[in-house]
């Protein structure tokens, strides 16, 4: 007999899930100029630290409930805010080990390896002065561990097992947080480019054939996790840039639930289909990233995988519309309409707090109110997607060019 007319657990979990999405924007105030550090080092906060907090608390509000939850959402906690390569580590296991599916520990286990091993190799094990540590056999044991916690194990398969939002989480935050330590060299760019595009084409075609709305979205959070892993391979501010984006639009995803049944245009704005939407502000950020990277080949990877994920989003609109879907589609609207700032307020620190490591191929920068420039490393202009001013011009302009029509009887 239950003696609450609530559930605790599940009342327990979305509070905190809550308490987090907001601690992670507020965090952002005190961390625009420089990371926050404290204890002698052991205590760091980013806009990396910012970007994990926040979207583990909106994960978490759409995931499963289970006790275990609220231990993983504590370890994800330690591991991105910690300085120290030990509490990383330490964090990264225990999110892995605490998921319901025992494959994702073999992504814990080889997440914790590869920065107990840099380490062990490096003069300190402080974040900021372990880059001497930094070597192969650990990145090929983080990139192997963030394929796997992104579900890259499922592709053999016909029916995919549930993703684990918080171990996916992990994973990226593991793999961004690489740069803190030090710069990466071509080689390692290219595998996690090539890992990143052969999991987004992959999963994204399993979706396009997928026959349950309910496969098709796994199918489709693991191509976007692809996608992500792809973005942060271009190693430079715009890819950085893009990763978040991406992040954003796999949460929203997951809040809106749209397999469970949407309207059409609902549906067509969570699919990214639809300028000015949050999903086509973050598929046009990883191509013009890919782009800018001056890899033409995996940039037209990139662009077929953002393609085949519209078309998959678009097929599994099924049923009426539901409020969730609804008021999903309409905030996905707004952050993709105010993208220029938020990329400005929001994201920008993501990618100056990394920039020790990253490369110079490549940035994403607001244009005001019109919308959002790629700019390669010469600084040149090489993509543009249309913001709110924009796209306002582009009705005037429609609207003034069909008055024209009817006034000279062409229609």
């Amino acid at each position: 007999m239950r003696l609450l007319p609530f559930d605790p657990l599940l009342a327990l979990t979305r509070l905190i899930g809550i308490a987090l999405a907001i601690s992670g924007i507020l965090l952002l105030i005190p961390v625009q100029r420089q990371p926050f550090t404290t204890a002698n080092g052991l205590i760091l906060v980013d806009g990396l630290s910012c970007l994990a907090l926040g979207t583990a608390g909106l994960l978490v509000v759409a995931a499963p409930v289970h006790a275990r939850r609220i231990g993983q959402l504590f370890a994800l906690g330690v591991a991105i805010v910690s300085g120290h390569l030990g509490g990383l580590a330490l964090g990264l296991l225990l999110v892995c080990f605490l998921s319901e599916h025992i494959w994702n520990r073999l992504a814990g286990i080889g997440l914790a390896s590869g920065y107990l091993l840099i380490g062990w190799f490096a003069s300190s094990w402080r974040l900021p002065f372990s880059g001497d540590g930094l070597n192969s056999v650990s990145f090929l044991l983080l990139l192997t561990g963030a394929a796997l916690a992104s579900g890259a194990l499922d592709l053999p398969s016909d029916q995919p097992v549930t993703l684990d939002p918080l171990v996916a989480l992990a994973g990226f935050a593991a793999l961004l947080r690489l740069f803190s330590v030090g710069p990466w060299n071509l080689g390692w760019q290219l595998a996690t480019l090539l890992v990143g595009v052969a999991l987004a084409l992959s999963a994204a075609w399993r979706a396009v054939n997928a026959l349950e709305p309910s496969s098709a979205e796994e199918w489709i959070q693991r191509s976007i996790g692809g996608l992500i892993l792809a973005a942060t391979g271009c190693a430079s501010p715009a890819g950085v840039v893009a990763a978040g984006l991406l992040l954003w639009h796999v949460s929203l995803r997951r809040l809106a639930q749209p397999a469970a049944g949407t309207n059409a245009w609902a549906g067509w704005l969570l699919a990214g289909a639809v300028p000015g939407s949050l999903g086509f502000v973050a598929l046009w950020s990883v191509s013009a990233a890919a782009m800018t990277a001056g890899v033409a080949a995996l940039a037209m990877g990139v662009w077929a995988a953002a393609l085949l994920l519209m078309l998959a989003a678009g097929r599994q609109i099924t049923g009426s519309g539901r409020w969730r879907s609804t008021t999903g589609a309409l905030v996905g609207l707004a952050l993709g309409l105010l993208a220029p700032i938020l990329t400005r307020w929001m994201l920008r620190p993501l990618s100056d707090h990394l920039q020790g490591g990253l490369t110079p191929y490549g940035a994403i920068e607001p244009w005001g109110w019109a919308g959002l420039l790629a700019l390669n490393a010469a600084s040149r202009t090489t993509a543009t997607a249309p913001g709110l001013a924009l796209l306002g011009l582009m009705i005037v302009i429609g609207a003034l060019a069909w008055v024209l029509s009817r006034w000279r009887k062409w229609i």
